[in-house]
C-alpha cells in the first residue's frame, strides 16, 4: 500500500511557477502512507502536456528497488503509480509471460503490463483493492482507476484544462491549486450521518468505487462506471449449493489475501465476522496467527474475554490493548490529525492500527464488511417493522404520547418517521442519521441551504433504493449498508487511520466474487431465525455457539463516559469556541445547545463529538 498524487495541464500557460515543488508538497502530505521509498517523475509529451507524476512506498510485495515507483514499461511509453495489492498477481503474471520480460516480483508490474495488453479491460482481470493512476504517452492520456468497493481511496480536481489527483484530499489541499473551504454538501452529509458522501471541501471530487477517469490529450475527461455488485452473469446458487458456495469464497477471500512479504495478522473481537477471517486464516497457515484486540475496564464495551476464546480455540499468539480515557486523551490529537476527512468513527481504528504497528505487523485482515452482506445490524430487522401496516395505523396522537418512554434520540427519530421526514428517499436513511432533519435544520446557519441540501440528498438516496425492488428488504438493506454506509464511513475511516502508521488492512468480506454472490441470492435465503444466519451456517464448524449467540456489541469506546470525565475540557473547549471558517454555514449557538443537551442527557454523545471532530479538522486543514 501507498500514496500517489500527480498533476497535468493541459494548458501550458496555467503551468504552476514551480511544478516540481507542487509534486513535492502533494507528496511531503502522503508520507506517512509509503515511508520506505518516494519517487518522483516529469513525463514529458512531444506535442502534448507534461504529467507531474509521484509515489510515496510501502513495501508490502517485493521489497526491493525494482518495486520503484512511478514504473515505466521497456521504452518509456507507459507510466504507472499506483497504491494497490493486487492479489491474484502470480497468476496474471504467468498469463503474461508470454508476452513480456518482467524485470522485478513486484504486483505493480503486473498492473503495467496488463494495461499494456488489455487497456482498459485490464480492470477486469483485477482481485484486490487499488487506485492508480496510468499515463499512456502514445495516446496521450491518464488512465485513473478505482477498486470496485472503494477500499482505497482517490480524490481528483479539475479547474479548467488542470486535472490533479491523489490518495488523499489533504494531499490536494497541500497542492495550492485547490480552495480551503467548505462544501455545503459535504457539511449536511457530515451533520446527518456522521461521514462525508461528498467531499467536504470544494472543488474536490472522489472518484466512485468501480469507476474509472480517461482523460485525453485535450484535457477531456470522463468517469465511466466499469463494475457494480450486479455485473455478474452466474447462475444463482440454489438449496444446498448456497452455504458450500459462501464457505468457498470466503475461503479463497482470505487464502489470496496471505499473500505478502511481510508479517501478517488479524483483528480479532471476538464476534462473529472476524472469528470466521481468524478461523479460516489459521486453517491455511503453517505458523500460529497473530490477533489483536482493544480491551475496557467498563465491561459494558469490553469484548476481550470473547477474543481470548477464539485466539485460544485457533493457538493465535494474540495481543490486548487495555484502554482507559486518560490513554485515549493523550492519543487523541495524533488520531485526530490522521483523519484525512472528519468522521465520528475511526479512533478505534487508529489506535489498534497502532498496536499492530507496534507489533511489528505491516499487514492485518478485518471482518469488516460481514455485517453489511449477511445481515448483522440492527437495520435488517427494523426496516421491515416500520413497514408493517399496524404499525402505521397507529394514531399519531398515541404515537406522540409514546415518546416519552424512548431514549431523546430515539424519540426525535420516532416523529420524524411519523412526519415522513427520513432523512432521504427510505426508513434506512433515519435509522442511519445522526442528526435528522429538523436538528440538521437547527445546525446550518441558513437554513435555505439546509433545504436545497435535503432536497439534493433525497434525489441521491432514491437512486440507491432503486437499485432493488421494494418487497426485497432484505437486500434493499444490505445494498444501503455496503454501498452507504460501509463505503462512506467504515472503509474510509479503515484506510486512513491504519495508514497512519502505516498498516495494511485488508477486508476478505469485500471480495467483490463474495458480494457478487450474495446480491445474486433472494434475501429470503440469507434471512433466518438469528443474525447472519447464513454466514453461522455456511461456516459452522469454525463458530463455537457462545460467540454465535452472544449479543452483538460493535467496536465502540465508552465515549458517553468518558466526554464527562477526562475529555470533557478538551470538547469543551473546541465546541464552545467560534470557528470563521465556519461563519455563514454552521449556527454556533445550535453547536453549544447540542452540548448542553448532551451534558443534560437529552442527547447521546456522539452528537457532541461530531462536532467536536468537524470543528478540530477545520480548525487543523483548513487555515
Amino acid at each position: 500500500m501507498c500514496g500517489i498524487a500527480g498533476f497535468i495541464n493541459f494548458d501550458p500557460s496555467a503551468q504552476p511557477e514551480n511544478p516540481g515543488k507542487v509534486l513535492r508538497s502533494m507528496l511531503d502530505a502522503l508520507r506517512h502512507r509509503g515511508p520506505d521509498d518516494r519517487g518522483e517523475q516529469r513525463i514529458e509529451s512531444a506535442n502534448g502536456p507534461t504529467l507531474h507524476l509521484g509515489h510515496q512506498r510501502f513495501s508490502i510485495i517485493d521489497l526491493t528497488q525494482a518495486g520503484h515507483q512511478p514504473m515505466a514499461n521497456d521504452n518509456k511509453s507507459v507510466w504507472v503509480s499506483t497504491n494497490s495489492e493486487i492479489y491474484n498477481y502470480k497468476e496474471l503474471r504467468n498469463e503474461l509471460g508470454d508476452k513480456f520480460r518482467f524485470q522485478s516480483q513486484s504486483d505493480t508490474e503486473v498492473l503495467l503490463r496488463a494495461y499494456e495488453h488489455w487497456g482498459v479491460g485490464c480492470l477486469d482481470r483485477l482481485i484486490g483493492m487499488f487506485s492508480f493512476a496510468i499515463w499512456d504517452s502514445q495516446k496521450e492520456a491518464l488512465f485513473v482507476a478505482r477498486d470496485r468497493l472503494g477500499v482505497k481511496p482517490l480524490y481528483y480536481h479539475i479547474k479548467g484544462q488542470q486535472f490533479a489527483f491523489a490518495s488523499e484530499l489533504r494531499s490536494l489541499l497541500a497542492s495550492g491549486l485547490t480552495e480551503k473551504s467548505i462544501n455545503p454538501t459535504g457539511l449536511y452529509h457530515y451533520l446527518s450521518f456522521g461521514h462525508a458522501k461528498a467531499p467536504i471541501v470544494n472543488s474536490v471530487r472522489e472518484l466512485k468505487p468501480g469507476h474509472y477517469l480517461w482523460v485525453d490529450k485535450n484535457g477531456n475527461w470522463e468517469e465511466k462506471e466499469y463494475w457494480n455488485p450486479f455485473s455478474s452473469n452466474d447462475t444463482p446458487a440454489t438449496g444446498a449449493e448456497i452455504q458450500q458456495q459462501v464457505r468457498s469464497n470466503i475461503e479463497e477471500a482470505v487464502r489470496c489475501r496471505r499473500v505478502s512479504d511481510v508479517p501478517l495478522g488479524a483483528f480479532l473481537s471476538g464476534g462473529i465476522d472476524s472469528s470466521v477471517v481468524v478461523g479460516t486464516l489459521a486453517s491455511i497457515s503453517d505458523d500460529p496467527v497473530t490477533t489483536l484486540n482493544i480491551g475496557f475496564k467498563e465491561k459494558a464495551f469490553d469484548e476481550s474475554e470473547y477474543s481470548k476464546e477464539i485466539a485460544t480455540r485457533f493457538k493465535t499468539k494474540h495481543h490486548v490493548l487495555r484502554l482507559d480515557e486518560e490513554q485515549l486523551l493523550e492519543a487523541l490529537p495524533a488520531s485526530l490529525s490522521a483523519m484525512d476527512q472528519p468522521t465520528i468513527d475511526g479512533i478505534n481504528t487508529y489506535l489498534i492500527s497502532r498496536s499492530a504497528h507496534e507489533v511489528g505487523l505491516k499487514v492485518a485482515l478485518s471482518g469488516l464488511g460481514g455485517d453489511e452482506l449477511f445481515g448483522g445490524y440492527p437495520s435488517f430487522q427494523l426496516v421491515p417493522k416500520l413497514r408493517k401496516k399496524w404499525l402505521q395505523a397507529i394514531p399519531k396522537t398515541f404515537m406522540k404520547w409514546g415518546k416519552g418512554f424512548f431514549p431523546a434520540d430515539q424519540a426525535t427519530k420516532l416523529e420524524h418517521w411519523m412526519q415522513g421526514k427520513w432523512s432521504g428517499a427510505h426508513e434506512y436513511f433515519l435509522i442511519r442519521s445522526l442528526f435528522c432533519q429538523d436538528p440538521v435544520t437547527d445546525l446550518f446557519a441558513d437554513k435555505k441551504q439546509a433545504q436545497t441540501e435535503i432536497a439534493k440528498d433525497f434525489q441521491l438516496t432514491q437512486n440507491l433504493v432503486d437499485k432493488f425492488p421494494a418487497d426485497d428488504v432484505f437486500n434493499q438493506v444490505s445494498y444501503l449498508e455496503t454501498f452507504h454506509y460501509l463505503q462512506n464511513m467504515l472503509l474510509r475511516d479503515v484506510d486512513m487511520m491504519s495508514m497512519a502508521h502505516p498498516l495494511e488492512v485488508r477486508v476478505p468480506f469485500m471480495d467483490h466474487r463474495l458480494v457478487e454472490m450474495m446480491f445474486r441470492l433472494p434475501g429470503g435465503e440469507k434471512s433466518g431465525g438469528c443474525a447472519k444466519s447464513l454466514l453461522v451456517s455456511s461456516m459452522q464448524t469454525l463458530l463455537p455457539k457462545s460467540v454465535v449467540r452472544r449479543k452483538k456489541m460493535g467496536f465502540t469506546f465508552p465515549f458517553e463516559i468518558w466526554m464527562r470525565g477526562a475529555l470533557r475540557p478538551e470538547i469543551e473547549s473546541v465546541l464552545l469556541s467560534p470557528l470563521q471558517q465556519l461563519d455563514g454555514l454552521l449556527s454556533q449557538p445550535a453547536v453549544e445547545k447540542v452540548w448542553t443537551d448532551f451534558l443534560a442527557g437529552r442527547v447521546s454523545w456522539s452528537r457532541s463529538w461530531a462536532l467536536y471532530v468537524l470543528k478540530s479538522w477545520i480548525n487543523k486543514n483548513l487555515r
